[in-house]
């Protein structure tokens, strides 16, 4: 994650450098005129988390890059049990779900894989990033308890009335009992989900809904 690896590194330097600016004007001789210098400084308030959490976010990131190397290949994803559900929407690519193994949160076992559409990728997808659910209550901000990523990086969302027909298509606008009519799964509130563009750089960052660069 080239990205937040330069962010960690950035971080010090540019404190550094303000430090370093402050020194020179500061040694900047007074007004011939006697007037009062005021100084003030404007510093904008980047996310709050620690150094830690920082730390702790590139290592897991980087833990499930190495454990989803083998989903490069698509095909290899649907031997293992994902399957495309959906559309192939601009700025997410096509959802592969995950249908078998646990149902709950796995750093290494993401429950959802992001395609996009690339011929010369093996099996014509080529993997973008991957997306993880989470069972956990509300807190009072509107975002799960105890997530197991920092709140101020990762913005979790979740759908609700999703249908799933048989045909794995998700028309929208059914009811329960037009979804289940048609033979489809209907979920009223699914859980809590987070998109991680970790094969694929997003420029609105990487735990970001969509990918503009996804087509």
């Amino acid at each position: 994650m080239k990205l937040v690896r330069f962010a960690l590194i950035l971080l010090p330097l540019s404190g550094l450098a303000a430090s370093g600016a402050f020194a020179q004007q500061s040694m900047q001789p007074a007004e011939s005129d006697g007037a009062e210098m005021h100084m003030h400084h404007m510093h904008e308030a980047g996310p709050a988390i620690t150094y830690a959490e920082m730390k702790d976010t590139v290592t897991r990131l980087d833990e499930a890059r190495r454990a989803t190397e083998k989903y490069r290949d698509v095909r290899v994803a649907t031997a293992d049990g994902y399957q495309a559900i959906g559309p192939d929407v601009p700025g997410m690519g096509i959802h592969y779900v995950r249908r078998t193994g646990p149902d709950r949160f796995d750093l290494e076992r993401p429950q959802i894989l992001l395609y996009e559409k690339d011929a010369s990728a093996a099996g014509g997808y080529a993997l973008v990033g991957v997306s993880y659910l989470l069972k956990a209550a509300s807190g009072e901000d509107g975002q799960p308890m105890d997530p197991p990523f920092p709140k101020s990086l990762a913005k979790w969302h979740r759908h609700e009335n999703i249908c799933v027909l048989p045909d794995n298509s998700t028309p929208a606008g059914l009811t329960d009992e037009q979804c289940t009519a048609r033979g489809g799964h209907f979920t009223a509130e699914t859980q809590w989900m987070i998109h991680a563009w970790i094969w694929k750089e997003s420029p609105n960052g990487v735990f970001s809904a969509t990918n503009p660069t996804v087509q």
